[in-house]
C-alpha cells in the first residue's frame, strides 16, 4: 500500500451486513459511480444527502452533480455545525424531509461530513421506513477512523451524548483524503485523538510514527491501519457486549469533558483528555508504568492536543453517574496496561471520583541539574522560563554521586556530564529510549519513591538535525566520544538509515590517531566531546582539513556558539550547528516529563 494515488479496500464481514471500506483521493468527484460500482443490488433512484452548512460550501456541488450524473436524483437536508444540531428535532425534521421526498426503503442516505453529520444521518437510515441504505462519506480524520466504521448511530438529549441510537451498518464507505485538507487545526487535531487511542489499544499502529497531515501516503497507511484495529473489534463484537468496549478507550471521561464544555471541546480533545486522565489513574493505582504514561502524554501534546483536563473530578463524576454503561456503583473503565493491552475493568465509581484529576503543582517541585562541573550550563536560565518550579544546580563529586543517588532528594532533575550512564542502575523504570540507549538524561521521583529515568537529548538531537535540514539516510558518520550523548547520537542516526556509523574515541579502534582512514569517506561529523567548550575555547577534538567529502559538522557545545570546531567548518563552506537547539529542545521535553509527575 505504497501509492498514494490507488485507491485501498477494506472488507468489513459484519454479521449484520458485509461491505467495503475504499480511501483514496478524488472520490468526491465520482461518488455517483462509486455507489453504482459498490452496490450493485441498490434499486432506489432517490438519495437524501445530509450534510453540515460548512460542508456542504465546499463540496455537495460535486457531489450533487456526481450523483445526478450516474442517474441518481438527489435531495439534501444542511445542518448547522456543531453537537447541537445532533438533536431530536433535526431528526425529526430530516425524517419528515425524506417523507415529503416520497423515499421508500430501496431508496438512500448519504451522510457527507464528519462523525456528527454520520450519526445523525445513520440514525435516520435505521429508523426510517424500518431502515433503508446508508452510504457514509466522512470529509474529517475522525469520522474516517471511527464513527463511519462500526454501525453505531446516534442522537443527543438534555440527559447526554448519544443517548438515543442503534447499530446500523452502511452498505459502504467512502473516504476521500482530499477532503482533510480542508480541515482546520482543531479539527485534525481531534482526529488525531481517536488515532492515537487506536495506537494505545494495538501496536501495528505506532504511537511514535504517526505521519503528519502533510505525509499523505504515510498518513493512507495510518488511517488503514485505524480502521483495521476498530474493524477487528467490531467483527469480533458487533452489538458491543464484550471486547468492543475496548473503543471506549478514553471516552467514560471524555464524555464527561465534552460535555461539561458545552460541546465547546471537539470530540477528539476531550477524548484526548480523557486518556491522559485515565492514564494517570493507572499508573496511580500501580496498573501502568510511569513511561507508558509518558509516551502517551507526549504524542497527545506533539499533536497539538491540550492533555490537562480543566474539570475536577467532582463534576466529572456528576455525569459517570448517569453514564449508560454504569452497573449499580460501579463503571468499566478501559484501563491501559501498556501500549497494546488496554482491558475493561470493573471499578469501584467512587475510587474513581478519589482520584486528582489536577496536574501536580509545579510550585512544590524540586528539580536541578545533576553533573560534575556546572559553572558554564544554561540550564537555570532555560528552565525558570519554562516552569515555576525550583531548579538549581547541584556539582557532585564522582566519589559523592552514588550516596547521593542512594539518597535521592529531589523531585526531578537532569543529568548532564559525566554521569548519563552512571545513573541508569539507579532507575526502576526507564522509557525505551533510555534503556535501548543505556542512558538517561531526565529523572523523575514518583508518589512510591521509584525512579523513573529517560532521554530526552534524544528529542533534542533530532531537533537540530531537523533544524540543519540534514539527510541522513546513507551517509557516513562520524561520531566523535563514546559517552552518552555519543550513545544518543548513535540511536538516532541508526534509527535515520545512516550508511555507516563510526564512534571515535581516544582508545578505541577508531580514535584520533587514524583520522585519515575515514578522510575520503565522512559526510557528517558529530562532537559530543566537551573539547572547545569554555573555558577551553582553543581547543578542538581535529582538523577538519583533509576531510573531502564533508557536508555537515554538528557540535553538541553550546558555549562557545562557535567553537573552534565550527569555525573551521565555516571556513570550509561546510554546513554547521551548534548544540543550542539540542539544549533547549531537550529542556522542553524534560519540563514537560517533570510535569505529568504523579
Amino acid at each position: 500500500m505504497n501509492s498514494i494515488n490507488s485507491i485501498k479496500k477494506i472488507k468489513i464481514d459484519a454479521k449484520s451486513k458485509s461491505y467495503d471500506l475504499l480511501i483514496g483521493r478524488d472520490q468526491l468527484a465520482n461518488i455517483g459511480q462509486i455507489i453504482l460500482d459498490n452496490i450493485p443490488n441498490s434499486r432506489g433512484t432517490k438519495l437524501c444527502i445530509v450534510t453540515d452548512r460548512n460542508v456542504d460550501s465546499i463540496y455537495s456541488d460535486q457531489v450533487m452533480e456526481s450523483l445526478t450524473k450516474a442517474g441518481y436524483k438527489p435531495t439534501k437536508y444542511i445542518i448547522e455545525p456543531g453537537e447541537a444540531s445532533k438533536d431530536l428535532a433535526n431528526y425529526k425534521a430530516i425524517i419528515d424531509h425524506m417523507s415529503e421526498a416520497e423515499m421508500t426503503r430501496q431508496d438512500m442516505v448519504l451522510a457527507l461530513g464528519g462523525g456528527l453529520v454520520g450519526d445523525l444521518a445513520g440514525f435516520c437510515a435505521a429508523t426510517y421506513q424500518r431502515g433503508i441504505g446508508l452510504v457514509q462519506v466522512p470529509t474529517s480524520l475522525l469520522a474516517m477512523i471511527d464513527s463511519s466504521v462500526g454501525g453505531k448511530t446516534a442522537i443527543n438529549t438534555g440527559h447526554g451524548k448519544n443517548q438515543i441510537g442503534t447499530f446500523y451498518q452502511p452498505d459502504l464507505v467512502v473516504c476521500d483524503i482530499e477532503s482533510l485538507k480542508s480541515l482546520g487545526d482543531l479539527d485534525w487535531s481531534s482526529g488525531m485523538g481517536e488515532m492515537l487511542k487506536y495506537a494505545v489499544l494495538d501496536k501495528s499502529l505506532d504511537i511514535e510514527k504517526i505521519a503528519s497531515r502533510s505525509d499523505l501516503g504515510a498518513l493512507i497507511e495510518n488511517i488503514c491501519k485505524a480502521i483495521s484495529i476498530k474493524a477487528k473489534y467490531v467483527l469480533a463484537d458487533e452489538f458491543d457486549k464484550g471486547q468492543r468496549q475496548a473503543l471506549n478507550l478514553g471516552h467514560t471521561l471524555g464524555h464527561a469533558i465534552e460535555k461539561l464544555s458545552d460541546y465547546k471541546l471537539r470530540h477528539g480533545q476531550a477524548v484526548a483528555m480523557g486518556l491522559n486522565l485515565v492514564s494517570r489513574y493507572a499508573v496511580a493505582r500501580g496498573m501502568m508504568k510511569f513511561s507508558d504514561l509518558i509516551t502517551i502524554s507526549m504524542a497527545l501534546d506533539k499533536a497539538g492536543l491540550d492533555i490537562n483536563c480543566p474539570y475536577d473530578m467532582d463534576q466529572l463524576i456528576d455525569l459517570i453517574r448517569v453514564d449508560k454503561k454504569r452497573q449499580g456503583d460501579k463503571i468499566n473503565l478501559v484501563i491501559p496496561r501498556t501500549l497494546g493491552d488496554c482491558q475493561i475493568v470493573e471499578t469501584d465509581i467512587d475510587d474513581l471520583a478519589s482520584f486528582d484529576t489536577r496536574p501536580v503543582n509545579t510550585r512544590d517541585i524540586r528539580s536541578g541539574l545533576l553533573g560534575e562541573k556546572l559553572s558554564h550550563s544554561k540550564s537555570l536560565e532555560l528552565h525558570a522560563r519554562l516552569g515555576d518550579y525550583d531548579y538549581q544546580l547541584y556539582e557532585i563529586t564522582k566519589d559523592k554521586i552514588d550516596s547521593y543517588m542512594e539518597n535521592y532528594p529531589l523531585d526531578c532533575s537532569n543529568v548532564t556530564i559525566p554521569y548519563k550512564q552512571t545513573l541508569v542502575k539507579y532507575c526502576d523504570d526507564l522509557s525505551h529510549r533510555a534503556q535501548s540507549i543505556g542512558a538517561v538524561n531526565t529523572i523523575v521521583r514518583l508518589g512510591d519513591g521509584s525512579l523513573y529515568g529517560d532521554n530526552t537529548d534524544y528529542y533534542g538531537f533530532s531537533k537540530m538535525v531537523e533544524g540543519l535540514g540534514l539527510e541522513v539516510k546513507d551517509k557516513y558518520v562520524l561520531i566523535l566520544g563514546s559517552g552518552g550523548a555519543s550513545l544518543t547520537v548513535k540511536a538516532y542516526m541508526e534509527d535515520m538509515g545512516a550508511g555507516t556509523i563510526v564512534t571515535v574515541s581516544r582508545r578505541g579502534q577508531d580514535n584520533y590517531d587514524n583520522l585519515d582512514r575515514h578522510h575520503e569517506k565522512a559526510n557528517i561529523i558529530v562532537n559530543t566531546t566537551p573539547l572547545g567548550m569554555y573555558p577551553h575555547v582553543d581547543k578542538a577534538p581535529l582538523e577538519l582539513a583533509g576531510f573531502k567529502r564533508l557536508e555537515a559538522v554538528l557540535d553538541l557545545i553550546y558555549n562557545p556558539e562557535e567553537t573552534r570546531l565550527i569555525s573551521q567548518a565555516k571556513s570550509l563552506g561546510i554546513r554547521t550547528i551548534n548544540g543550542m537547539t539540542m539544549l533547549e529542545e531537550q529542556a522542553r521535553l524534560a519540563s514537560f516529563i517533570f510535569k505529568q509527575k504523579i
